[in-house]
């Protein structure tokens, strides 16, 4: 029979939701829940089944065989994000080699904010069968398989505890910004989850219901002209590398930036939490930590 839990999150406004939540395995501190569009990583479970949830974060850690350790920025946690024994490849010397994560758990950064600290070991798989090798898992090779600029961002990322955001076009792909534009005009209120409306600007608390579409598509719109133009001209919120023929478009930023219409990194968030950027044709590079 499944246990019911009482879940306290904050939300982007800064206001505490208690979210009622059935469960057929007792949470724990480290599990990931989806709650209102967004995953919540639990801090907190107290005897009563009162839990707190943080907005879910995850950081990838590279130990060699040698003792090196290699440890990735903040990402945001998606589905397919790794966790215990997900299996990926990176490139050393320009040749795969296999990884498999072997432990995490729940560790604070220097705000005190929780996030899921996962360690991943070499596995050897590649002398048998790799697991699919992608684009995201290549980025998180040796240092001369980057472009500079990318070690430079993830670097300062990493430093300064930010997220990180990646997209990634594939060899000889445009985006087609038309094809976002028709997306962003046939969306309709039940595609869009409670993390998105506040992501653009929406106080579901106070604003009428039958404003929140056109707030939205609005936002998305202004986003997607937005975005565009920076990658486009100077770069000035949206850098950009050429990595293996193909092209990489990367965001820093906090949560806060996540909302905020002036932000690059909003913009690449909110258009990639929409599908408005995967209907240009770009794919969200999920696990590249390095």
């Amino acid at each position: 029979m499944p246990t019911s839990y009482e879940i306290a999150t904050v939300n982007r406004l800064g206001r505490e939701r208690v979210h009622t939540y059935a469960s057929d395995t007792p949470l724990r501190r480290g599990d990931v829940v989806r709650l209102s569009g967004r995953d919540w990583l639990v801090e907190r479970v107290d005897d009563s089944g009162h839990v707190v949830a943080k907005p879910a974060r995850y950081s990838l850690r590279l130990l060699h065989p040698s003792g090196r350790e290699e440890r990735g920025g903040y990402r945001r946690w998606r589905p397919g994000a790794p966790r215990l024994g997900h299996a990926f490849t990176t490139l050393e010397g320009g040749h795969p080699i296999s990884w498999e994560v072997v432990g995490e758990q729940v560790a604070q950064d220097e705000e005190g904010d929780p996030y899921l600290d996962l360690v991943a070991e070499r596995t050897y798989g590649e002398v048998e069968e790799l697991p699919d090798h992608e684009l995201e898992h290549a980025l998180t090779g040796s240092e001369d398989e980057l472009p500079a600029g990318a070690e430079a961002t993830l670097a300062r990322a990493e430093a300064a505890g930010l997220e990180v955001e990646l997209v990634a076009l594939e060899p000889g792909e445009l985006p087609d910004w038309d094809e976002a534009e028709r997306y962003i005009d046939a969306l309709i209120l039940e595609e869009i989850e409670d993390d998105l409306l506040e992501q653009c600007g929406v106080n579901p608390d106070r604003d009428p219901k039958e404003t929140w579409l056109e707030q939205v598509k609005e936002r998305l719109r202004s986003d997607l002209e937005r975005f565009r133009a920076d990658i486009e001209g100077d770069h000035d919120e949206i850098e950009e590398w050429d990595f293996r023929d193909g092209r990489i478009f990367a965001s820093v930023g906090t949560l806060a930036d996540e909302s905020d219409p002036d932000s690059g990194h909003g913009w690449l968030c909110r258009l990639l939490d929409s599908g408005a950027l995967a209907a240009a044709g770009f794919e969200r590079v999920r696990k590249a930590q390095l």
